[in-house]
């Protein structure tokens, strides 16, 4: 049975490290605004086990004062259930969230090996491909958030520990 519910921050860190950087220690992977009072991590367990993760901060994007969007970030699976759906789950789960939050934009910076991930989901590419230092390739990607995506998922999924 797949689960998705929200989940404390330092639950995102090991998966964090073991799909997203590895090279880096687990005192690393904490990301500024984690424990911000409007962050929301969501977690995606397949049983018990936690195998998904993504975490959304209320952060407008360089050079912007949006005070409707919302950055995606940290957005991991683990390898053993790629193309099972949890990645598809996070990411409409939060969606959702941040349209019940009145959120008009979501984006982030996406490895170039996911654009098409995020592209089947509406977003689009902005601005030409960079390097992140120590993850690779990436690209400035955003998609509006209209109020019909409270209906990409049910409330249910948003359940809390």
């Amino acid at each position: 049975m797949r689960v998705i519910k929200s989940i404390p921050a330092e639950a995102t860190r090991p998966l964090r490290q073991r799909v997203l950087r590895p090279h880096q220690t687990i005192e690393q992977l904490y990301y500024p605004g984690d424990e911000t009072a409007t962050t929301f991590h969501l977690g995606a367990f397949r049983k018990q086990e936690l195998v998904g993760i993504s975490s959304i901060y209320h952060e407008a994007p360089p050079n912007s004062e949006d005070a409707g969007a919302w950055r995606l970030r940290g957005v991991a699976t683990a390898p053993e259930v790629r193309g099972e759906g949890y990645g598809e789950q996070l990411l409409r789960a939060a969606i959702a969230y941040i349209a019940r939050q009145g959120g008009t934009l979501v984006w982030c910076n996406a490895r170039t090996t996911v654009l098409g991930y995020y592209e089947r989901y509406g977003f689009q590419t902005h601005g030409d491909e960079f390097v992140v230092p120590g993850t690779g390739l990436h690209y400035f990607m955003w998609r509006a958030v209209v109020p019909n995506d409270t209906q990409l998922c049910d409330e249910a999924w948003l359940t809390t520990l």
